[in-house]
């Protein structure tokens, strides 16, 4: 093996020319992996600097995964809602040894501002006065609060309100003002001012109270007595507590700290799966059809090799070993500017506001590892699919196939190519039966697969494309019949130059697409699926709360008030035996008089039972897991608790509502907050008195705001478009490397002529005529790559459309397509173009000798 290593490495050294395309798609498929995977593994592992736990040895948290008995390590979701510690859990904590102190931590979500001030309140973060010694907080004037009616605050949260100690204080909690007296105000120990949240701290009582949740800690911070042994004591945590728990060390207390850091963890691991995957895909999918044209290229070397005695074997192997010294150096090649390309996604996500600033990336050794490997293995396997051909065949046969390529495609290729067809269509028939995410995730990998097809089946789809679109060109005398003529005899050249085109079109259209379609389709189900006058929304202050919704219905000319709470629902089922779950937008109820302010398009059944243990689904939902109304449905709710509910309705306007619409009694206390708006409806001809008399209201209750319907159906649009930015944002990095393949397949394809092209002008041909011959080669390349990815793209797209919007035509600006369609083709012809004037710049006498 070092002998053919050998002479695969001097290959490499002698003919660096012939391997720069091949080495350019390794690292960039490397590059791209490596932010992908880099994106992962912050997903499961970054965090921020604890600030409030920033003197706690450990900190102990609730387990905030739902995991099946009996499933696979893969089958896990994050508790969309927090997951509380009994109070015997800190006694249990304190009484091991090795701790000081356990302290329980309730967190309460608070805004403050002055007593009379008619400023927005600002947030905080509120907790009982036990918990100071977390941080830890020292006094800085004043005292601890001894009753219920006092506060100490952070003295920037002092400051930033005006505030002293004596002073009245309004603390909003779920959209209710009450006055407290400041008892005191604090700082951290360390002297440094928290950069996050501002605290205020309550008696625990008090604390409890406001959580909704008193007895029942949101965490417990451990204080070790000195000496103790850390790794020892979590370990004893773990076993010694009867609840399941996590316990997190140094940093990782940010994540039990700071919601929105486990939020944002989840958005990489979201974008990370879905466009990972696809990039894992598209970076395998390149790097192989570069190596094919690589090789492909060299048919002569390779017949030379057979016709001077070279074994199958000996050429199998050779090829090996090149693939796999190229990919080890590209793959190497690539992993610093995958860093570099994770770090600019999280500057865009950050920028988009979907992560925090200071949220930094995981640049472990993992990712690079692994995009290493994957390309390594994807190379050598692309190479050795590649030489079997040239390897098999005799060696007579060899030189003459060197000359002139192959007609038929291979009986495997063309089942691979059939194969990918009829999934790429049946993946574009998804939208159809199913609706949301799931079904527009099929719109793209119809895409992807169609183009693979397109791929396999090439020279054979291409073959008869060219005979069509070539007749204008037989028209001219010399260059155009050509043009037509190489084009028709390169069916094979043709179809590795035209594969790159149609990616970049149609998959570039596809996602774009898609992505106006599910905008459009959320914003409007959401016009048609709120029927209410008035929207009242809470601004962060922990929901809107009992007494303020009672307020809102207390106003003269209100019919009717529904309350709203957004979580997330999941569903067990199985899978050929094995468990699986399936994840639901869910939005809680008050249920009566639902149908005044909420209209979701029943299929079957009636809203007027959503009551009690019951549900209602969206209708392609219900669909995937068989149920029917009147059928009992499973269900784990946000924070992890079982439930049996009756499906009593499916609907239609679950895209602009909810996938699963249950009773608020179903998910009280299974909330982190109180319900986030209340939906009103004015009584007829009352509509102006209500909109004046409830924005007298948010007067008295700060935390609440007032918009109309059209507003808050904008709002759910923006919401969808942010969504849709976030995709398109993990679409961007595929897109920077489909168009570095497409400049590099065809600089590649081009750049292998060359003894061709001198050929022609020791055959009499002019510069300019073999120019203009390429350029309309050219054009007939960017042409049939314009038809082929529009229909690549019009499939599925028009199935998502017609399914989400009732239209074939897709929503969105035809811009973008044409501008999809003008960059592509620019690219084109500048890869073309440019090799072929290179490639003249020499004589052609020298240049029909060079080794190809």
């Amino acid at each position: 093996m070092s002998t053919v290593l050998s002479i695969a490495w001097k290959t490499l050294r002698a003919r660096k020319a012939a391997f720069v395309g091949a080495f350019v798609a390794l690292l960039g498929g490397s590059a791209v992996l490596t932010a992908s995977g880099v994106l992962l593994e912050s997903g499961l592992r970054s965090s921020v600097a604890p600030e409030r736990y920033a003197g706690a040895s450990l900190v102990v948290a609730a387990d905030q995964t739902l995991r099946l008995p009996g499933a696979d390590f893969t089958v896990r979701e994050r508790l969309p809602e927090p997951v509380t510690l009994d109070a015997g859990t800190a006694a249990t904590i304190d009484a091991l040894a090795g701790v000081d102190r356990a302290i329980g931590d309730y967190r309460v979500a608070v805004a403050v501002r002055s007593t009379g001030s008619t400023d927005a309140p600002a947030p905080a973060s509120g907790h009982g006065w036990d918990s100071a010694g977390l941080a830890p907080y020292a006094l800085t004037d004043g005292r601890a609060p001894e009753s219920d009616g006092d506060v100490v605050l952070d003295a920037a949260v002092a400051r930033n309100a005006g505030v002293g100690v004596g002073d009245s204080v309004d603390l909003v909690v779920r959209s209710a003002a009450a006055p407290y007296r400041v008892s005191g105000t604090a700082v951290p120990e360390s002297g440094e001012t928290f950069r996050r949240t501002g605290a205020v701290f309550f008696t625990e009582q008090e604390a409890g109270r406001l959580s909704g949740h008193a007895g029942r800690f949101d965490a417990v911070g451990v204080l070790a007595a000195p000496g103790s042994d850390i790794d020892a004591l979590a370990g004893s945590i773990a076993e010694e507590v009867a609840e399941p728990v996590v316990v997190h060390e140094g940093s990782a207390a940010s994540q039990v700290e700071f919601a929105d850091v486990g939020a944002s963890r989840g958005v990489l691991l979201l974008v990370a799966g879905s466009f990972g995957g696809m990039a894992m895909l598209i970076a395998m999918f390149v790097v192989a059809t570069t190596l094919a044209l690589s090789i492909d290229q060299r048919r002569r070397e390779f017949a030379v090799l057979r016709a001077i005695g070279s074994t199958p074997w000996q050429i199998v192997r050779l090829v090996a070993a090149e693939a796999l010294l190229l990919s080890l150096l590209g793959g190497i090649a690539g992993v610093v500017p995958g860093f570099l390309l994770a770090e600019l996604l999280r500057g865009l996500f950050a920028g988009l506001g979907v992560v925090p600033p200071d949220l930094p990336m995981s640049m472990g050794p993992l990712p690079p590892l692994a995009a290493v490997l994957l390309i390594v293995v994807t190379a050598v396997a692309g190479g050795l699919v590649a030489a079997v051909r040239p390897a098999r065949i005799n060696p007579v046969e060899a030189l003459r196939e060197s000359a002139v390529p192959p007609a038929d495609l291979p009986r495997w290729r063309r089942t691979a190519g059939l194969i990918c067809l009829v999934l790429g269509g049946t993946a574009a028939l998804t939208p159809l039966s199913v609706q949301g995410a799931i079904g527009a995730a099929g719109t793209g990998s119809a895409a992807l697969l169609l183009v693979v097809a397109v791929a396999l089946l090439g020279p054979v789809v291409l073959r008869g494309a060219v005979s069509v679109c070539a007749v204008p060109l037989r028209w001219s005398r010399v260059s155009g019949f050509l043009a037509a003529a190489n084009s028709e005899s390169g069916a094979r050249r043709m179809s590795a130059a035209v594969t790159p085109l149609v990616l970049a079109i149609g998959f570039t259209v596809t996602m774009v697409y898609s992505q106006n379609v599910v905008a459009a389709a959320v914003q409007a189900q959401s016009q048609r699926a709120i029927t209410a006058d008035f929207v009242v929304a809470d601004t962060g202050s922990g929901g809107v709360g009992e007494e303020a919704a009672d307020a809102v219905r207390a106003v003269p000319g209100v019919a009717r008030a529904t309350a709203v709470a957004t979580t997330t629902v999941f569903v067990p089922y199985s899978v050929f035996g094995d468990p699986d779950l399936a994840v639901y937008s869910a939005r809680g109820v008050t249920s009566q008089g639902l149908a005044q302010t909420v209209d979701l398009g029943v299929v079957d059944g009636d809203l007027a039972d959503l009551s009690g243990r019951a549900v209602a689904l969206e209708d392609s939902g219900a669909g995937l897991l068989g149920a029917s109304v009147g059928d009992d449905v499973e269900v784990r709710l946000g924070d992890g608790a079982t439930e049996t509910l009756r499906l009593v309705a499916t609907y239609e306007h679950g895209m602009g509502f909810a996938e699963m619409t249950l009773p608020m009694e179903v998910v009280e206390g299974h909330l982190g907050a109180a319900p986030s708006h209340l939906l009103v409806r004015a009584q007829d001809g009352e509509a102006s008195a209500v909109e004046a008399r409830l924005a007298e209201l948010v007067q008295r209750y700060p935390g609440l705001t007032v918009t109309d319907r059209g507003a808050f159906t904008a709002a759910a649009g923006a919401e969808a478009a942010l969504v849709a930015w976030v995709n398109l944002v993990g679409l961007a990095m595929i897109l920077a490397y489909i168009a570095i393949a497409v400049v590099n397949t065809l600089v590649m394809a081009t750049a292998g002529r060359a003894r061709e092209f001198a050929l022609l002008r020791l055959i009499g041909m002019s510069r300019a005529q073999v120019v203009r011959t390429m350029r309309l080669e050219a054009l007939l390349l960017v042409t049939l790559a314009a038809l082929l990815g529009t229909a690549v793209a019009a499939v599925p797209l028009g199935v998502l459309s017609l399914a989400f919007l009732g239209t074939l035509l897709p929503a969105g600006s035809p811009l973008a397509y044409f501008g999809v369609l003008a960059v592509t083709a620019l690219l084109g012809l500048v890869s073309v173009l440019v090799p072929v004037r290179l490639a003249l710049r020499s004589r052609p006498v020298d240049a029909v000798g060079v080794r190809e």
